[in-house]
C-alpha cells in the first residue's frame, strides 16, 4: 500500500477564486434562534486531474465564509461530477462529526482520491490541516465514513458508479491517523456495474454499513462484527425510485433521499428502521415534496429538521421529523430557487455548520456556495452567496 505523509503550514491568504468539490460540516448542538454559535471551518476537495486538494474556508460566528488555503491531499481527482455523498468527512476514532453527525470529534478529515485511488486522511489543527497518509483503497473511490476505530470506503469502480465493479473495502484508523488495511474485508455492491452506487454510511451504532443504490432502487446493508470485517451485501428494496444520499437520527432510523430517476415534481424521501438481522422496515413510505430530482439530505442536531436538495427544482425542502423516524413535508421551497448575483441552479450537497445554526449547500452549475441561517421553526434564511467559489462536479461537504 502507498502512504505519503507530510505537514502543511498555517492558512494562506483569503481568496474566492478556488477551483473544489466537496464540503463538509461537523455538528454538534441544534438549531435555534439566538446569539450566533463559535466559529469553524468548513472544507472542500477540488477534484483536480493535476491534484486534489482541500480547499479551507473559515467560518465566522455569524456564518459568513471566507476561502484560505488549499491543502494537497497527496492524490488525484477524477475532475468531474461523481453524483456521491461523504467523500469528504470530519471525524475522530469514535465516530463522524459532518455530514452524517454520528456523534464523533473532528480530529481527522478524510477525503476520497476519486482519480488515483485512494483516501486521505488530515488531522485538523486551529488554522489548516496535516496529512498524515493516503492510502490506496480501490477503483474509483467517492464516499467513506467511519465508526469505532473502523473506515469503509466505497469504491465506484466508475464515473458515478456504472460500468464498473463497485465495493466496499475496511481499515482501522490509528489514534495517530493512520490507517491500516483489513483482510479480506472487500464485499462487493449489490447492484454491480449498474448499481449507481451513491454513499457508505455506518449506522450510529457502528455495526450496520449502508449503501444506496439509486439506478438499481436498493439500499444494501453490511453487518459488521468487532473485527471490523463485514458480511453481506443484504439486499433491500426501497419504498420509491432512485436512493441517493441519506443520514441517521441519533436513535438509528435511517432517513433517505429518493431521486425517482429527475422525474418532475416526483421528489421524495423516504425513512426506515434498520432490523438486527440488517433487514430495512418501512417508517415513512414515499414523502413527496413536489420537486425533481431530490438527491442529498441533512439533519440538523436537535433531531427535529430534515433538508433535501432539489437539483433539477433549484432549491432545498424542509421535512419535520418525528422521534420514531417519520417524516412529514414542512417547506416544498425552503431555500430559494434563485437568487442573485447568480441562480440557485443545480444545489448538491449540504453540511450543517456545529450548532446547526447555519446550513450551507453548493452549486453545481456554478460553484457558488450558499449560506443560511437555520430558525427555531425550521426555516431557511439566506445569508451569504460565494460566487464561483467551487467548481462544477464537487462530490462531498463537512464543516466544523
Amino acid at each position: 500500500m502507498k502512504r505519503t505523509r507530510t505537514t502543511v503550514g498555517l492558512a494562506a491568504a483569503a481568496t474566492l477564486a478556488v477551483m473544489s468539490v466537496g464540503l463538509v460540516s461537523a455538528n454538534a448542538g441544534s438549531a435555534d434562534d439566538g446569539p450566533p454559535g463559535a466559529p469553524g471551518a468548513l472544507y472542500a476537495a477540488t477534484n483536480e486531474v493535476t491534484g486534489n486538494r482541500i480547499q479551507i474556508f473559515s467560518r465566522g460566528a455569524d456564518g459568513q465564509l471566507v476561502a484560505g488555503e488549499a491543502v494537497p491531499t497527496g492524490g488525484l481527482g477524477s475532475g468531474g461530477f461523481e453524483g456521491s455523498g461523504n467523500s469528504v468527512v470530519l471525524a475522530d476514532r469514535g465516530g463522524e462529526s459532518s455530514p452524517t453527525n454520528l456523534t464523533g470529534g473532528d480530529r481527522f478529515l478524510l477525503a476520497t482520491n476519486t482519480g488515483s485511488g485512494s483516501v486521505s486522511v488530515f488531522r485538523t489543527t486551529k488554522d489548516s490541516l496535516e496529512l498524515v497518509e493516503t492510502e490506496t483503497t480501490g477503483d474509483h473511490p467517492i464516499s467513506v465514513t467511519v465508526s469505532q476505530g473502523i473506515v469503509y470506503v466505497l469504491n465506484g469502480g466508475n464515473t458515478n458508479c456504472l460500468g464498473g465493479a463497485p465495493s466496499i473495502t475496511g481499515f482501522t484508523l490509528g489514534a495517530d491517523g493512520t490507517l491500516t488495511p483489513i483482510p479480506d474485508s472487500t464485499r462487493p455492491v449489490s447492484g454491480g456495474a449498474n448499481s449507481g452506487c451513491s454513499q457508505v454510511s455506518f449506522n450510529p451504532k457502528g455495526d450496520v454499513l449502508v449503501v444506496t443504490e439509486k439506478m438499481q432502487d436498493v439500499i444494501s446493508t453490511y453487518l459488521v462484527g468487532q473485527d471490523g470485517l463485514a458480511t453481506g451485501p443484504i439486499t433491500n428494496q426501497t419504498s420509491g425510485v432512485g436512493p441517493f444520499g441519506f443520514t441517521f437520527t441519533q436513535t438509528g432510523k435511517l432517513l433517505t433521499s429518493e431521486n425517482f430517476a429527475g422525474a418532475a415534481g416526483q421528489g421524495a424521501a423516504a425513512s426506515y428502521e434498520i432490523g438486527r438481522d440488517g433487514v430495512l422496515i418501512p417508517v415513512s413510505g414515499t414523502v413527496r415534496n413536489n420537486r425533481s430530482d431530490t438527491c442529498w439530505i441533512v439533519l440538523s442536531d436537535n433531531q427535529r429538521y430534515a433538508y433535501v436538495t432539489n437539483a433539477m427544482s433549484n432549491d432545498i425542502s424542509s421535512y419535520r421529523v418525528d422521534p420514531d423516524g417519520s417524516m412529514t413535508l414542512l417547506q416544498s421551497i425552503a431555500g430559494p430557487a434563485d437568487q442573485a448575483p447568480a441562480p440557485f441552479a443545480i444545489p448538491a450537497d449540504l453540511t450543517f455548520s456545529r450548532d446547526s445554526k447555519y446550513l450551507y449547500a453548493r452549486n453545481v452549475r456554478d460553484g457558488d456556495i450558499f449560506g443560511f441561517s437555520v430558525g427555531a421553526d425550521g426555516t431557511l434564511t439566506l445569508i451569504q452567496t460565494l460566487a464561483n467559489a467551487l467548481p462544477p462536479g464537487a462530490i462531498g461537504v463537512a464543516a466544523s
